[in-house]
């Protein structure tokens, strides 16, 4: 995996932990969260994980496959219960982000220093006046489905999380500085005139005024890149076999039990 996706993994796994001592002291049982680094390992069904009060590390164990042999690529942990939701623009906790930015990747995102940093762009470059930003999607960047990411994909993800219909409790706080992201928030505007889609590979976002911080607010699950088809074929119930970008693909997902999140083998930040 690369520098990059090694410091999202490592980070999320800070969080893991930390959610899953808290879940150890709180609570008797809790969610079992697998990470399968080979995207095709199979597995048989495992027992309901049970977290052990004072329990202060996690050690990496072998996960069965599909024909009962075991796999040393995988790392159990446990978790403290069910992430509220698995969608972007809904997340506001860091127990759902934990899955969601291994699900889903945005523009940018933060390296280990927390700097702001390349992701499904490859660069961006800022107008004289501070306010236009202008990004350059990478070309090898794919959903999971093999489908490649766009700049339309972007502009459909913001004016969802935008959407009064959404219920975003975030997208103000951290879209709001997008030209037209307020009006549609406050249903005076249709779409979002601040972001623009100039080719498949190139979008400029506009901004009310210069601010130094705005590019960071786009690290955040609020401005994830989501499927279009998937959230609209799949209703209420999209996050349950979601397609995102991110370095992880949903295996299974049994409620109460466990999570499997499978290596995204094709995922555009791995070295080639």
């Amino acid at each position: 995996m690369s520098q990059q996706g090694s410091n999202r993994g490592l980070i999320v796994l800070v969080v893991v932990l930390v959610v899953a001592l808290i879940g150890a002291i709180c609570v008797g049982a809790g969610l079992l969260i697998i990470f399968l680094n080979q995207g095709n390992t199979g597995t048989a069904p495992v027992a309901q994980a049970t977290a052990v009060p004072g329990t202060t590390s996690v050690a990496p164990t072998r996960a069965p496959s599909s024909s009962g042999t075991t796999s040393a690529n995988s790392l159990r942990l446990p978790g403290s219960g069910d992430p509220p939701t698995l969608d972007p623009a809904l997340t506001s906790d860091a127990e759902s982000a934990v899955y969601v930015v291994e699900l889903f990747s945005g523009l940018v995102t933060l390296d280990q220093n927390l700097k702001v940093v390349p992701d499904l762009a490859e660069k961006w470059e800022v107008s004289d006046d501070r306010k236009t930003y202008t990004f350059t999607f990478r070309k090898d960047a794919k959903f999971h489905d093999g489908r490649p990411v766009t700049a339309q994909d972007f502009k459909y993800s913001v004016e969802r999380a935008a959407n009064p219909a959404t219920t975003s409790p975030t997208a103000d706080t951290y879209l709001g500085d997008i030209v037209g992201v307020k009006d549609k928030l406050n249903r005076k505007a249709s779409a979002v005139s601040g972001v623009v889609v100039v080719d498949d590979y190139t979008l400029k976002i506009t901004i009310d005024s210069p601010k130094t911080y705005f590019i960071a607010k786009l690290t955040f699950p609020t401005a994830f890149v989501v499927d279009k088809n998937n959230v609209e074929r799949g209703g209420r119930t999209w996050t349950d076999k979601p397609n995102g970008t991110g370095p992880f693909k949903l295996k299974e997902y049994v409620r109460g039990q466990r999570i499997i999140l499978a290596r995204n083998e094709n995922y555009y930040l791995d070295p080639k």
